[in-house]
């Protein structure tokens, strides 16, 4: 026997003798034997008496037939007496060994435990993770003044046993007098019955069954009483509720308490609440390598990440795929991998033996009220990974509070998840694996249904739609024809109130419009495919969406033509002309145009015949044709001041006054921007002001330099209307420029205009180019970013002009040809060629290639002649002489004050 068993028994003894119970056991069990029992009985009492200083003993046996806390304090005692005494318990074990036939016989009257209990289940061996929230629980069971209760909350499958388990051992020597442990079934339909659980409780601590009541609320006071001087930590896993668990508190303040849980136990007074999220990317490879073998997942780590990645971070689902992979070696991890990522087979995958992620949802849905599940239910329709909490309303079909309070159901339940969106809204999250499930779930319902409450959320986002399209152009419609689609009034707060909360708005939907119009096309409802695909278009163009762009308007096209709706067609080519000309496929483009102004016009609709015209003479524009752009932007001009439609007409002005500055016509772009200037204040159209100071930078820097493409320490020879003399620095022009591309830069990132800022970004980088500032290189990445990450081709070609001229600066005369180049190859307009071309030539002629800077000077003059642009006009041989020369030293100039 160990030296606590020892102490155990002779405790045990010691109480049976000052219970006067032994010379009765005696009579009964040792008959025959020469010494009574009742004597020796007596010399174990003396011996532990005698064991603790004083009468101390005495007192502690005494007050240990009445209570196992102090049975517990003169074990833990008599321990630490004999820890280092060995000749003692020597002594020990020779009294005890008559009292074996003894010990067998008080049992029943003594209790059923030693008073310690240590019920903590084994931890994981593969326990990944999880640094910060094991850090959190255990620092606030420590924490100073005692009593502490921390909750650990979270989906079924989370993990949350797993840490608890893992804190409390790390906590076990804080906690000498036990630790208790009881599994509370809280996600079975029958949780585990409290007085059953206290009675195993009380008994772990020591107390016989004979004493503890009949009643809950008796054993209620008697585990308080129990554990009141005690130092013990309880684990109560899987807690149903707040009721189950307040029964279950110990009455002193030096226990603490781990408590798991699915719901929030939202009401359960706690000192720390941990919200259990899934793991991340790296502690889920870690997990799937450990429990699936590390080499066999290294033999395909792309597919390991595929597993990764479809398993959502959710321990459960991680377990169950590297059990398969560790269970099933002939089987690859790439099979694995595809089988995992088919949506309709991916929770019959993530199940194995009596393991099942299908089984964890599947108890949290059952235990819902009927309007929560029927929530659960919808929120997979549509193909959107989050959805405004707003949506459960016209989903379910309630007002706004009665949904608010499905939506706190379903995130107690850990059914979903919520994030803050913008302004003061939240959005609803649905873990892929959840998403998974409800759709099963879906499918087992009647799908006219599921189709009613999806019609009303489509109504009530096109309304919201419309109303942040309102915002977006104040000064009026594009054309008529939208409203044949059933809406459905959304919520006030969900409805954009100004052009700021419309440009956010439109971003934090963007996602959830268009699965909307995905889902609206599949199911057949035409106008709301074309409607909210037409009331969006406006927000895409302010963001630069070209792909989705015309991914939605082609559905749209479809459903407007299954309609056998001209004007829902000739609004919806205008739109995809919009996102073709800037996505590049500009002959398609200019046909969607073209059949847009003619459906427009047989229709008799001004409004959308002029915007369409404004769009063709943009695209021409923007292909270098400036007498065509200029012959159609007139057309338009003309529409719209008939109308009048001062938008549309401000973006003509601005569009002419392009082209009056390409020709050199200065004075009269600037006059064109006035006026468009003045319109887009007047109608409070930021985004258009924002625009017009990032043109009217552009024309008082050119103006300064005469359109050169090049800074006069790159090129000394003649340009029409550039002074050779002229220092730019002293023009106040070239300082207006600065401060105006500043302007429109802060302007047009205010209103999410990402292309307009990164124009904006560019101009202010060839200006560092000029001047020779420093700042140019910081300045052309950012625009070389920001022109990349909307799909900016004309803007990335332009920059990579600018930084080709910069790394010449830098003695890195190759790799600034290959970047001129490559500015070449994008997209092709006259005015871009031009400049990329005479830039080109110009580094041809410092790296001695002078056949190339002849071939190349001869491209320039062309798209320079094409467009209308002045050139010099001279000889190719006379202007080749200026062009090859070395590069020049990068010097700064001093700017105009």
């Amino acid at each position: 026997m160990t030296v606590e068993e020892l102490v155990a028994a002779v405790v045990a003894l010691a109480i049976v003798s000052a219970k006067r119970l032994g010379a009765g056991l005696a009579n009964r069990a040792m008959e025959g034997v020469e010494q009574s029992v009742a004597d020796r009985l007596g010399r174990l009492y003396r011996w532990v008496a005698g064991r603790l200083p004083g009468e101390e003993g005495a007192a502690l046996i005494d007050e240990a037939g009445r209570s196992p806390a102090a049975q517990a304090l003169l074990r833990r005692r008599l321990v630490l007496a004999l820890g280092g005494d060995p000749a003692g318990v020597e002594e020990l074990r020779v009294l005890l060994s008559p009292h074996a036939p003894v010990l067998a016989h008080v049992d029943s009257l003594l209790p059923e435990s030693s008073g310690i209990p240590r019920q903590l289940p084994l931890a994981v061996a593969d326990f990944t993770g999880r640094g910060r929230e094991l850090a959190r629980l255990v620092e606030a069971a420590e924490r100073a003044g005692g009593g502490k209760v921390c909750l650990v909350h979270g989906p079924g499958g989370i993990g949350k046993t797993a840490v608890v388990v893992q804190a409390a051992r790390r906590l076990m020597p804080s906690f000498p007098d036990g630790q208790l442990f009881v599994d509370l079934n809280g996600a079975e339909e029958h949780p585990a019955a409290v007085g059953e659980v206290l009675a195993d409780f009380l008994v772990a601590l020591g107390v016989p069954r004979g004493r503890i009541p009949d009643e809950e609320a008796g054993r209620t006071r008697q585990f308080r009483t129990e554990s009141a001087d005690r130092r013990v930590l309880i684990v109560l896993d899987n807690a149903a509720s707040e009721q189950q668990v307040s029964a279950l508190m110990p009455g002193g303040s030096s226990c603490s308490v781990l408590i798991t849980s699915r719901q929030g136990l939202a009401t359960l007074a706690v000192d720390e609440r941990v919200a259990l999220p899934g793991l991340d990317e790296g502690s889920a490879w870690d997990l799937l390598r450990r429990i699936g073998g590390g080499d066999r997942v290294d033999e395909d780590p792309e597919a390991g990440r595929d597993v990764v990645r479809l398993c959502g971070g959710l321990p459960l689902a991680l377990r169950i795929a590297g059990a398969r992979l560790a269970t099933f070696p002939a089987r690859t991890v790439g099979s694995f991998a595809r089988d995992l990522a088919d949506d309709y087979r991916r929770l019959d995958v993530l199940s194995l033996g009596e393991r099942s992620v299908r089984a964890v949802f599947r108890a949290g849905y059952q235990a819902l009220p009927s309007l929560q599940q029927r929530a659960f239910r919808l929120l997979s329709a549509l193909d959107t990974p989050d959805l405004p909490a707003w949506a459960l309303s016209p989903l379910l079909d309630v007002d706004a509070d009665a949904a608010d309070a499905c939506l706190e159901g379903l995130l107690l339940a850990h059914l979903v998840q919520a994030r803050r969106g913008g302004a003061d809204s939240q959005r609803i999250v649905l873990h892929d694996l959840a998403r998974g499930f409800s759709k099963e779930r879906a499918a087992e319902q009647p799908a006219d249904k599921s189709d009613s409450a999806v019609r009303r959320l489509l109504g009530a986002l096109l309304s919201a739609a419309d109303a942040a399209d309102a915002q977006l152009r104040p000064a009026g419609v594009r054309h008529s024809g939208r409203g044949g689609a059933v809406r459905r009034p959304p919520p006030y707060d969900a409805v954009a109130g100004d052009v700021w909360q419309a440009v956010e708005w439109f971003e934090a939907e963007r996602v959830v419009l268009v699965a909307a119009v995905a889902h609206a096309h599949a199911r057949g409802w035409w106008e709301l495919c074309w409607e909210i695909t037409d009331a969006m278009s406006i927000a895409l163009e302010h963001q630069w969406r070209w792909n989705i762009s015309s991914q939605v308007h082609e559905l749209a096209l479809d459903a407007a033509d299954r309609l056998g709706d001209g004007g829902a067609r000739a609004a919806l080519l205008r739109n995809l002309g919009e996102a073709l000309r800037d996505g590049s496929d500009v002959g398609r483009a200019a046909e969607c145009f073209s059949e847009a102004i003619a459906l427009f016009h047989s229709s008799g609709d001004a409004h959308g015949e002029s915007d369409a015209l404004g769009n063709l003479g943009i695209l021409q524009r923007q292909q270098g044709e400036l007498q065509e752009a200029e012959r159609t932007l007139t057309a338009a001009e003309s529409l719209f001041r008939a109308l009048p439609l001062e938008r549309g007409l401000a973006w003509t002005l601005r569009e002419r006054a392009v082209i009056s500055r390409h020709h050199a016509h200065y004075t009269e772009a600037l006059a064109q921007l006035d006026e468009a200037q003045d319109l887009f204040a007047a109608n409070e159209e930021t985004r258009g002001v924002g625009w017009i100071l990032r043109t009217r930078a552009d024309t008082e820097k050119e103006s300064t330099v005469g359109g050169c493409p090049l800074p006069r320490r790159w090129y000394t020879g003649p340009w029409p209307g550039c002074d050779v003399t002229s220092r730019p620095a002293q023009d106040p022009r070239w300082a207006a420029a600065r401060t105006h591309y500043e302007h429109a830069a802060q302007t047009l990132h205010a209103v999410r205009d990402h292309r307009g800022h990164a124009w904006a970004t560019l101009g202010l980088a060839d200006m560092a180019l000029y001047e020779g500032d420093p700042t140019a290189a910081e300045l052309i990445s950012r625009a070389l970013q920001e022109t990349d990450a909307c799909g900016d081709h004309r803007g990335h070609s332009r920059a990579l002009t600018v930084q080709a001229m910069l790394h010449a600066q830098a003695n890195h005369l190759s790799e600034a040809i290959t970047l001129a180049e490559q500015a070449l190859a994008g997209p092709r307009d006259h005015v871009g060629a031009a400049q990329a071309n005479f830039r080109l030539a110009r580094l041809y002629g410092a790296a001695g290639r002078h056949h190339d800077v002849l071939h190349t000077l001869r491209q320039s003059r062309t798209h320079h002649h094409a467009a209308g642009m002045p050139f010099p006009d001279l000889a190719d041989t006379e202007l080749c002489r200026t062009l090859n020369r070395p590069v020049p030293r990068a010097h700064r100039f001093r700017r105009h004050q």
